[in-house]
């Protein structure tokens, strides 16, 4: 009897071991996932720093349903779309992070860009309006209104942007910038 039992026994820790009857060790499948999207992300990750932007974009395409990696490759999709001039892909996939998150100001920075970049001034210089009034402490809309006022020729209210920003922050590495374009604007 104790033979039988050793010999059942025995049976069931070679089983066990050499893979017959294997079970699935749980969350395994998404640790695998997770990985594979890792991996891929790092792979995306490699192929923008390289400048190689559409091949960036279609491995961060592969991560897009991760639970880890989605948002974060959704923005650089959008990142590599505007480095590629994509204007229309850039605005699908900012937008579809402004639905995410509706009070991202970099999101809303990027779409007014983008509005700057395929020739909408109008609509930029309103976007970049209203971000300056919400982000009064960032340079960043303020000086972008500046640049999107002088390219409608809206010299006189490109001045009195120039003027806040110039109040707001002296030591904004573009003010001598811009001021030399409003000095010869004078001349």
């Amino acid at each position: 009897m104790k033979s039988r039992i050793f010999s059942i026994g025995l049976c069931l820790v070679f089983c066990m071991l050499s893979g017959c009857g294997t079970v699935p060790v749980p969350g395994e499948k998404n640790a695998v996932l997770s990985n594979i999207s890792a991996e891929y992300f790092s792979i995306a990750e490699a192929y923008k720093k390289l400048g190689n932007y559409e091949k960036a974009a279609s491995y961060y395409e592969k991560v897009i349903d991760s639970e880890a990696f989605g948002g974060p490759a959704l923005y650089e999709i959008a990142v590599c779309n505007v480095h590629l001039k994509e204007w229309d892909k850039a605005s699908r996939f900012f937008e579809s992070l402004l639905l995410r998150d509706p009070q991202n100001t970099s999101v809303k920075l990027s779409l007014a860009y983008i509005e700057a970049q395929r020739g909408n001034l109008e609509e930029a210089e309103s976007l970049y309006r209203t971000l300056s009034c919400e982000n009064p402490d960032s340079a960043e809309p303020l000086k972008n209104l500046v640049i999107v006022l002088l390219s409608r020729k809206k010299y006189e209210e490109a001045k009195d942007s120039f003027s806040l920003l110039k109040e707001r922050f002296p030591d904004e590495e573009s003010v001598p910038v811009i001021q030399k374009e409003l000095d010869g604007l004078s001349q």
